[in-house]
């Protein structure tokens, strides 16, 4: 099966393929990027009005997630906020604004957890959609120079460190995104 994503972010790209590197997939990049207004209330209707965006500009499958960090004592924010949760957006800049809102907070681990919902729209215009979580806690440090977004504070218990410190197959395995991409093609091409 041939399908394009609909993200522009390389690092995303990357991970998507060495996730499903073991399904009989294509996956390439869109050959440009369409303009998405991310007006949905929660990570799968953003996911679903990507691929749809995507869909109806270039008429193939597309795979599209929409993803991020939800951090429990801050409301859940930044969530579906995460890619542009500073001014510029840059990863640092998104990591340096979350750190500044914990910093005054005495725990030493805040309770939170990576959100990823993935959508599909097959060459038949049917829609697969679901949404996989990982959890574990933000750290006060910047740990690691692995992994992307705010993966260098994201400490995942069972590792015993961030996911900026470990390999990027060890995050695939146990990753909000790599949990959803698994599921989701399981289910479309081996009916599990």
């Amino acid at each position: 099966m041939k399908i394009i994503l609909a993200t522009s972010n390389l690092d995303k790209v990357r991970e998507f393929k060495r996730i499903l590197k073991d399904f009989d997939v294509d996956i390439n990049p869109a050959p440009y990027s369409v303009e998405v207004a991310e007006t949905g209330r929660d990570f799968i209707e953003n996911a679903i009005l990507k691929a749809r965006a995507y869909y109806r500009e270039f008429k193939v499958p597309v795979l599209s997630d929409d993803s991020g960090l939800e951090v429990d004592v801050l409301g859940k924010a930044p969530g579906i906020f995460s890619a542009r949760f500073s001014e510029d957006g840059s990863y640092k800049s998104n990591i340096e604004r979350l750190l500044a809102q914990i910093r005054d907070l005495q725990e030493e681990k805040l309770r939170a957890r990576f959100v990823c919902a993935v959508c599909l729209i097959d060459e038949k215009d049917i829609i697969h959609v679901t949404q996989e979580t990982c959890e574990g806690y933000i750290i006060k440090e910047i740990r690691g120079d692995s992994g992307f977004g705010y993966d260098p504070i994201f400490y995942y218990p069972e590792f015993g460190r961030t996911f900026g410190e470990i390999l990027s197959e060890e995050k695939d395995r146990v990753s909000h995104r790599g949990k959803a991409l698994r599921k989701l093609f399981s289910a479309i091409l081996l009916g599990v």
